[in-house]
């Protein structure tokens, strides 16, 4: 069983008080032998953690966050029976035909019913309309209290059919690097200089398959995630050949 000493090892302090209480969760349906869900929304180190080094064949551990590619995720420990995740897809439509409403617009309207933001997963927007999953006890308290946003007068409801949650969409990118070194392709994909991407290293605000790292020569796979803080979301695609000067062309899909 993991002990809470090691996990500790591998978070930093920022991160430690919310892996402490997944932990929790995690010992008790160990201990106990029952399933029990985390009360929120997991940033994708916690659940990529408890993910890869904990699913032993004795405590089943999986994730989910509605949307394919969620970052933020609710976590399950023993439940070989598949019973439902307490969490409800509520669909916001915006009514305003002179306004266009954004991502920023969606969740600071939320946050503003004093929401916290780790009591909703990832919001998809697609169009007048955006899609969120919540906490199932507090999905209520929202469809009665998010009547506007800005001034667009919005209608909110429970998505029961699950076929009609939008997919994510990419916008596809080739970009001729020297090697798939980490730090050659933040700066490549984010159109800035080596020194700028190595600040953005150091600064934490890189995550490889949502795990934050500063090993700027890194070599990334086929398949790598790569979040950029404030710049984006990516996946790392095929080499598809290379350039006169020997530089690589690889395929890069970018989250919008």
């Amino acid at each position: 069983m993991l002990t809470k000493e090691i996990l500790l090892k591998n978070f930093s302090d920022e991160d430690a008080k919310e892996a402490i209480k997944v932990y929790e969760n995690y010992r008790l349906a160990y201990e106990k032998d029952i399933t029990i869900f985390t009360s929120s929304f997991c940033s994708p180190n916690i659940w990529s953690f408890f993910e890869k080094y904990c699913n032993k064949n004795s405590l089943l551990i999986e994730t989910n966050g509605i949307f394919d590619e969620s970052e933020r995720r609710m976590i399950s420990f023993n439940n070989p029976y598949k019973l439902d995740y307490p969490i409800n897809i509520i669909e916001v439509i915006n009514k305003s035909n002179f306004s266009k409403l954004e991502h920023k617009d969606y969740l600071g309207a939320i946050l503003s019913l004093g929401i916290e933001r780790n009591k909703i997963g990832d919001i998809v927007v697609k169009e007048n309309r955006a899609y969120f999953p919540i906490i199932e006890e507090i999905s209520s308290y929202v469809l009665s209290n998010l009547n506007c946003i800005g001034r667009s007068p919005v209608e909110t409801k429970i998505l029961d059919d699950l076929n009609m949650i939008p997919s994510v969409n990419f916008e596809e990118l080739i970009i001729n690097i020297s090697s798939l070194r980490l730090d050659n392709i933040v700066a490549k994909i984010s159109n800035i200089s080596r020194a700028k991407a190595l600040e953005l290293l150091e600064s934490s605000k890189v995550l490889v398959d949502y795990v934050k790292t500063k090993d700027k020569s890194q070599e990334l796979l086929k398949g790598s995630r790569v979040t950029i803080r404030g710049k984006g979301k990516y996946i790392i695609g095929e080499i598809i050949g290379e350039t006169r000067s020997g530089k690589k062309r690889v395929i890069i899909k970018k989250y919008i």
